[in-house]
């Protein structure tokens, strides 16, 4: 039998738009990776900036549609369409897809879970349209960041938002962290983080739908791993929504975007405790240092 291959080359900034597009399509398998990661077998690396997404039909005319849709909709993209066996294809969708250790954590598929060892905390996540299977530089970089800020303070309370496939919550919660809230804006996505919760073992995580808006109290721990201009308009609810003495995690960011994401967090009363850096991608630690100017007039006026 078989199926049809279509592969799409974008700028990176237009990977968002790109899989909600996806999500319309009859497809049987996605795989989106940037420069950073593995190619698919045979294929080359990217270059900086730019990301691919290869999505796999049993139909030629859904996959042609597709192609069709995307270059319409996103001027500055390469396609191609290239027919596969079925066994192929199953066989070098499983081939792009690797385990990462990050630092006390080893997260990957099921297929290679015996490869994480007895001294790991494994967390086993399959691919799909979610993101966070652990191979992407922000995933691992906060994985390690975890495991270092819980292990000193079980019991603390989290925040994930934007949880993708919730491996960053459930990492949190295997270590010892307390009351865990998970929240992401596409229902798929909280419905695939639930089934990996059941898979992993991980209980006590309400997953939610809810906008941050709507999440009440202060978190010990706040994770975001989403888009940086995503982050500099949610600043003045994540600091919110981070403790006084806690740690708010904030990743997703480009090394050309850190500045601006920084600012955005030190107007709402923060400071950087520690940067990360992998390759180009960037992880910013921050906590509370102050009211801002004008909140700090606000209360004294009262």
């Amino acid at each position: 039998m078989t199926h049809f291959t279509a592969r799409v080359r974008i700028e990176e900034k237009d990977i968002e738009h790109l899989q909600a597009l996806i999500d319309e399509t009859a497809h049987v398998g996605v795989v989106v990776r940037d420069h950073s990661l593995k190619p698919l077998p045979g294929d080359e690396p990217l270059a900086a900036g730019k990301a691919e997404l290869t999505a796999w039909y049993e139909d030629e005319a859904d996959a042609l549609a597709l192609i069709d849709w995307v270059k319409a909709e996103i001027a500055a993209c390469e396609t191609a369409l290239i027919p596969v066996e079925a066994q192929d294809w199953a066989e070098g969708w499983k081939a792009c897809v690797r385990a990462t250790r990050a630092g006390r954590f080893w997260v990957g598929p099921s297929w290679l879970r015996e490869e994480a060892g007895e001294d790991a905390v494994a967390l086993v996540i399959d691919p799909g349209m979610a993101f966070g299977t652990g191979d992407h530089p922000t995933t691992a970089m906060c994985l390690e960041a975890i495991g270092e800020w819980v292990s000193e303070r079980p019991g603390c309370s989290v925040l994930d938002v934007g949880t993708g496939t919730g491996v960053l919550v459930m990492a949190a919660k295997k270590i010892g962290a307390g009351e865990a809230v998970a929240n992401d804006i596409d229902p798929q996505a909280v419905e695939i983080a639930r089934e990996n919760a059941a898979l992993n073992g991980v209980e006590g995580v309400e997953w939610t739908t809810k906008p941050l808006e709507r999440i009440r109290g202060a978190f010990d721990l706040v994770l975001a791993n989403i888009f940086a201009n995503v982050l500099c308009h949610l600043a003045p609810r994540l600091c919110d929504a981070t403790a006084s003495g806690g740690r708010l995690m904030l990743t997703g960011i480009l090394d050309e975007q850190a500045a601006e994401v920084l600012a955005a967090f030190e107007r709402e009363g923060m400071c950087l405790v520690r940067r990360r850096e992998e390759g180009e991608w960037v992880l910013l630690e921050m906590a509370r240092a102050r009211l801002p100017p004008e909140r700090a007039v606000a209360d004294d006026l009262t």
